[in-house]
């Protein structure tokens, strides 16, 4: 369902939940990043112009979600915290570069794996969370997620034979797998799973 080697127990949810501030503020700045990284695609490749027009309509997008992300935030009594790393895709892009090939490729797989695990955890917060206002925010969400996560995997296939987007997709999954089980739980969109202690009750 989400093309990921690793799905996150349910717990996880309860492990996070009891800082609602804390996890807004990651989630603005996830959406804050994917807008950046879609320009950040977009500029280093403005010859191609379906990535062009896809991603700029994607990047505005995720504009959008973030503006919305704050203003429940804000609207909760808290502020947009201070963030000056992602423990999760710098480990990807860290864990990946000894084995690249095509830096495109890459950038548009991790992309596409990065979306899928952030659909996979709103899934969970959808389905999980005891605070439904934040429920229905995410339940929102999972549609234009899931586009996303498609639409990266469309762009790889479009520029790279199938071959090596399906045999370089399932190095990085993998490598996705244990970079996202190597990290802390936290109230972080991309954190690690749940203590054993609360996924054995």
């Amino acid at each position: 369902m989400f093309g990921l080697d690793w799905l996150t127990p349910p717990e996880w949810v309860a492990a996070v939940e009891g800082e609602p501030l804390a996890l807004l503020s990651d989630h603005a700045h996830c959406e804050l990043k994917a807008a950046s990284s879609a320009q950040s695609l977009l500029l280093r490749n403005p010859g191609r112009a379906e990535v062009v027009e896809r991603l700029g309509a994607m990047a505005a997008e995720e504009l959008e979600h973030f503006n919305r992300v704050v203003t429940i935030l804000h609207a909760r009594g808290g502020s947009l915290a201070w963030q000056d790393s992602n423990p999760y895709a710098e480990g990807l892009h860290r864990a990946s570069a000894g084995t690249r090939s095509s830096a495109l490729l890459d950038k548009l797989l991790l992309a596409r794996l990065i979306e899928a695990r952030s659909l996979e955890r709103f899934h969970l917060l959808s389905e999980h969370l005891l605070d439904r206002e934040l429920g229905g925010l995410y339940a929102d969400l999972l549609r234009s997620e899931a586009g996303h996560r498609a639409l990266f995997g469309q762009l790889a296939r479009r520029f790279f034979p199938e071959e090596e987007v399906e045999a370089r997709e399932a190095q990085l999954r993998a490598l996705e797998a244990e970079v996202i089980q190597s990290l802390p739980c936290a109230p972080r969109v991309h954190s690690g799973p749940p203590p054993a202690a609360v996924v054995g009750g």
